[in-house]
């Protein structure tokens, strides 16, 4: 493979996985990222923002598999639950942070979702109703 397609495909995969990381290293994520006034007009519950950030590695994954891999859907969402987990193990030692077996639950239905969106979307592309 070249160098380009790392680049293109693998490296925004790579850089959002070190930003989940950084997320997971601050004691309030949402407090310290998000500005306080934003949180009047974005009341977000701390589930949404799980299957979001994981949707979004989802989908990252999937770009990045389906040109090398017969099962890239699926592969994204094994990939994207064991970082979840790992990132829950990661969690466990940071102070002020909680490591929860449920936000593992949340991060696996945030990843399927995504795929289940790509699906419908492949739907209506193939027959033409995009």
């Amino acid at each position: 493979m070249r160098i380009s397609y790392y680049t293109r495909y693998w490296l925004p995969v790579m850089i959002y996985m070190g930003f989940i990381f950084y997320l997971s290293s601050l004691p309030n994520p949402v407090e310290q990222i998000v500005p306080e006034k934003a949180l009047v007009y974005f009341n977000f519950r701390h589930f949404i923002y799980h299957i979001i950030e994981y949707g979004i590695l989802s989908f990252l994954l999937y770009r990045a598999l389906k040109t090398t891999s017969k099962m890239p859907q699926t592969l994204a969402i094994l990939i994207a639950i064991m970082y979840a987990i790992t990132d829950e193990i990661h969690q466990f030692y940071i102070p002020g942070r909680i490591s929860s077996t449920f936000d593992i639950a949340i991060d696996s239905f945030g990843a399927i979702v995504m795929q289940c969106i790509i699906n419908v979307y492949e739907w209506f592309k193939e027959n033409n109703k995009i």
